[in-house]
């Protein structure tokens, strides 16, 4: 079944075509283990996945959007990880009023608030150091640079990543990814020695 053929199916709500999204998608999706941890700890099902990728897809009519650029299968893919990524239900990472306990003289409760964000720190500090690599990856390559980027961040694979950047082969994008890879760790470590 081609692209096109499926994505007609999915968007008549033809049974044979959410089948489909459900066995190449939304399972495998959930069992990954990019996923698997983070449904597990926000309470989200494949069920929910499906669920929300059903509303969106006919109830919004975000169907519409796909244009045949790409596997249509990596394009659902991409909006059923962003809905877990999305699932987090403290995003910001609210201190709760639930915390407080009573070490007070007078009795009443105490809520300690912490002085120092040491995750945020740390993740700024992450951030800086994946800037500045990048930063310098794409001075001295930029379509490596790109590639990188387009795998770690989009999640695209080297087929989607060869028709975008009309490269020979797929082999020729993992080569090239793998050394991307490799100057990350390498600028990483000098610096932090």
């Amino acid at each position: 079944m081609t692209d096109g053929e499926w994505h007609t199916l999915v968007r008549d709500e033809k049974d044979e075509g959410w089948k489909l999204v459900w066995e190449r998608v939304v399972e495998p999706e959930s069992k990954s283990m990019r996923s698997a941890e983070m449904m597990r700890r926000y309470s989200l099902s494949a069920g929910d996945l499906m669920g929300m990728l059903y509303e969106d897809m006919i109830g919004r009519r975000k169907i519409d959007l796909y244009r045949g650029d790409g596997s249509f299968e990596g394009w659902l893919r991409r909006y059923v990880r962003g809905y877990v990524l999305n699932s987090d239900p403290n995003p910001r990472g609210d201190v709760s009023i639930e915390g407080a306990h009573p070490d007070a003289d007078d009795g009443c409760t105490v809520m300690e608030i912490p002085a120092d964000d040491k995750m945020a720190r740390l993740r700024n500090e992450v951030w800086g150091m994946t800037h500045w690599c990048l930063r310098k990856m794409w001075n001295e390559d930029p379509e490596r640079c790109y590639i990188h980027v387009l795998k770690t961040r989009f999640f695209l694979s080297s087929e989607e990543i060869r028709d975008l950047l009309d490269m020979s082969s797929a082999a020729n994008v993992d080569q090239i990814f793998s050394r991307s890879v490799r100057f990350m760790r390498e600028t990483a470590f000098t610096v932090w020695k």
